[in-house]
């Protein structure tokens, strides 16, 4: 992964308000939220909630050659946004629209094959957002979450990045030594 790339997804994960703008403290919030997501158990989520947080993530970053979304804690860390940094009305609205996305999927999200949740996944990006508290405005909030979640876990920034993000010292226009 190039740092660019990286810092261009952390840039649109930024978007969320709550995230600070420059890339050093966003990945410093970030981990510290991870660190926090570690407790037991969900605050926010109920267990079928949680589960569906997860297949959502994992279809925006699925398990290839580097982990999923959901084998890094990102629903643990989207469990903990939720809580910690949604203002009350925000994560009432958006567990509500978690039920709305079942209802795109015709009942159950869940039970559906990986192509049809693709293709459920594909409508809800075509409304852009969609209102607050509509299961397209739930959608980009989890896609923002996930990535932002995803990039600032330990696992992925050791294992998956390995190159520091920001790089060491710039030395600029100084004349090179001989």
């Amino acid at each position: 992964m190039h740092r660019r790339h990286l810092l261009r997804l952390l840039g649109a994960a930024a978007a969320l308000p709550f995230v600070p703008r420059e890339a050093e403290a966003a990945l410093a919030f970030g981990r510290a939220a991870h660190q926090a997501a570690r407790g037991p158990g969900f605050r926010a989520l109920s267990a079928a909630q949680a589960e569906l947080v997860a297949a959502l993530a994992d279809l925006i970053l699925p398990r290839t050659d580097t982990p999923s979304a959901s084998d890094v804690g990102v629903p643990a860390f989207i469990d903990h946004m939720l809580v910690e940094w949604y203002a009350p009305e925000d994560t009432r609205l958006f567990l509500q629209a978690l039920d709305d996305i079942h209802r795109q999927a015709g009942g159950d999200f869940l039970a559906l094959d990986e192509a049809r949740q693709v293709s459920v996944a594909g409508d809800l990006d075509r409304f852009g957002g969609g209102d607050r508290g509509t299961a397209a405005w739930a959608w980009g909030r989890i896609k923002s979450l996930t990535v932002y979640g995803y990039f600032t876990s330990e696992k992925v920034m050791t294992e998956v990045t390995r190159d520091p993000i920001i790089p060491g010292r710039f030395a600029g226009c100084v004349a090179q030594e001989s």
